[in-house]
């Protein structure tokens, strides 16, 4: 039996370096979403009308798509629904406005993975 013992040492271990890699690949998509707040470049916009400024989601990684999750938050109070969408690498996605009815409003990252063009658009139908 002792002679077995390296063995099921070696096997535990490279069961929890595969589980610890498959989480730093999850947990690694989501250092590459960045939300961002700009004024919009029409001035006449509703956003811009309210004092506001548009949100965008962006993916920043150099080449892979992410599948995300994000939840909608109306002043601090969470919104039905999960808005739910693959961004390309380089792209940014509008999300509304920080300001509606003089009220606050954000969007908060709830998943982030990595996936391929191929299954984003079976599952959405489209990328952004």
């Amino acid at each position: 039996m002792k002679s077995l013992l390296p063995i099921f040492i070696l096997f535990f271990l490279s069961i929890n370096a595969l589980g610890q890699f498959a989480l730093a690949d999850s947990e690694a998509a989501s250092d590459f979403i960045v939300f961002k707040t700009i004024e919009d470049k029409d001035t006449s916009s509703d956003c811009t009308q309210r004092g506001g400024l548009r949100i965008y989601v962006e993916n920043t990684h150099p080449d892979k798509t992410i599948d995300l999750s994000l939840d909608r938050y109306f002043s601090t109070v969470r919104q039905a629904g999960r808005s739910m969408f693959a961004l390309e690498n380089g792209h940014s996605q509008p999300l509304g406005c920080n300001i509606v009815m003089d009220s606050e409003q954000h969007w908060e990252l709830i998943n982030a993975e990595f996936i391929s063009k191929e299954d984003a658009i079976k599952r959405y139908g489209t990328l952004y």
